[in-house]
């Protein structure tokens, strides 16, 4: 497996960071406006077909490691010598869900620049959507990576819209949940306009948040409850979904990242996007690049070059199932006797999960998580049998 191993260094220094300009992108996309154009989806509550989870369904087994900064993404400006630097890191497992609003947020500082050139270093999601933001406002964009897709660490992500692993509680800022807010909002308008377009992979399923005993509601959700359609919250039933007593349930998207990346790889080089391949090794050979501006989208390999020791690795592993094309749902739950297990649906196969192990830099799959995980989810299925 591939993983970006970006080496670079700079300046901490920071510039604030203005939201004001996007108070226009705030507004969330009524549900009836969803569901009048997109929805394909079954009513939340409807009966489900199990999924089928044996290892001889397999079709692969991968690792990933999310970049998790624990007080939230970084998201700001600074300079690196004769360098202006926007910062577009750190967003842990919502890296594909909050993509196009950090990158429209980043893409804002940038233009306030007024450079016509500029360079972007990663090509992950959030490499990819800031060049495209870029692009549309008339920029010329470089995106200089070690890895390009399908050998990035978005490559490897469960993909489903909903931005979680973002920070720990204890640590985030209320100005970094301000952005983390706007963001999601800005993403979610985004990503609808792709929704059930086969080339972008992008589709609707239904999803259920599922626990064994009563569920904070005490905070909305990223971004606010109304991204969320049909969301119910902290529901009860003796015949809820595993037998799992509580439940939040609401629709929202699914994104194989396989699909999405390839999309927007092409779509960035149809408008004159460059993409050139360079192993950064010090803060020299960034001093060196001809952009004068750069945005920073490393993702985990950003920790050790601008010295930000809160930044480490949320190791996640994944299999894939056969595809099941009866399958518009997915759910996540921590089992008492199973652990974290979850599953979404895609139309390249189901996969399966249920790991965070924070601080991991393992990137071999262990063999006894998968059995672990496809056991889970076949209980699950028998439980839905029932």
């Amino acid at each position: 497996m591939h993983r970006r191993d970006f080496l670079f260094g700079g300046s901490t220094a920071v510039a604030a960071l203005s939201l004001g300009g996007l108070s226009g992108c705030t507004t969330a996309p009524s549900q009836s406006h969803v569901f009048s154009k997109y929805s394909q989806v079954q009513p939340i509550g409807s009966p489900i077909t199990p999924i089928h989870s044996s290892l001889d369904r397999v079709t692969r087994s991968v690792v990933g490691l999310r970049p998790f900064r624990k007080p939230g993404p970084r998201l700001e400006a600074t300079t690196m010598g004769n360098k202006y630097l926007v910062h577009n890191y750190g967003h842990g497992g919502g890296g594909v869900s909050l993509s196009w609003g950090v990158a429209e947020i980043s893409a804002g500082l940038i233009r306030q620049q007024g450079a016509p050139d500029v360079g972007v270093l990663g090509s992950g999601v959030i490499g990819l959507s800031t060049a495209l933001e870029l692009q549309r406002s008339g920029v010329n964009v470089t995106i200089y990576a070690k890895d390009f897709p399908p050998y990035t660490t978005s490559n490897i992500a469960g993909a489903m819209w909903h931005p979680v692993t973002l920070f720990e509680q204890d640590q985030v800022s209320p100005q970094t949940m301000s952005m983390l807010h706007l963001a999601a909002q800005i993403a979610f308008k985004r990503f609808i306009t792709y929704a059930n377009d086969m080339r972008y992979g992008v589709t609707w399923i239904r999803q259920h948040s599922l626990s064994n005993k009563p569920m904070d509601t005490s905070q909305a959700y990223i971004g606010s409850d109304a991204l969320y359609p049909g969301l119910v919250r902290n529901q009860s039933s003796q015949n809820a979904m595993f037998g799992m007593p509580y439940y939040d349930a609401y629709y929202t998207l699914m994104i194989d990242p396989d699909i999405y990346l390839r999309a927007l790889v092409s779509d960035f080089r149809s408008a004159g996007g460059t993409m050139v391949e360079q192993n950064f090794e010090s803060p020299d050979d960034i001093a060196k690049l001809p952009q004068s501006s750069i945005v920073n989208c490393m993702g985990l390999g950003a920790g050790k070059v601008f010295n930000d020791e809160s930044i480490i690795p949320a190791r996640g592993q994944l299999s894939f199932l056969l595809p099941q094309s009866n399958i518009d749902y997915g759910y996540a739950m921590m089992h008492p006797n199973h652990g974290l297990l979850y599953s979404f649906p895609r139309k390249t196969g189901v996969l399966i999960g249920g790991s965070v192990g924070k601080g991991d830099w393992n990137t071999r799959v262990d063999e006894s998580e998968v059995q672990r995980m496809v056991n889970g989810h076949a209980m699950l299925a028998n439980l839905a049998n029932t």
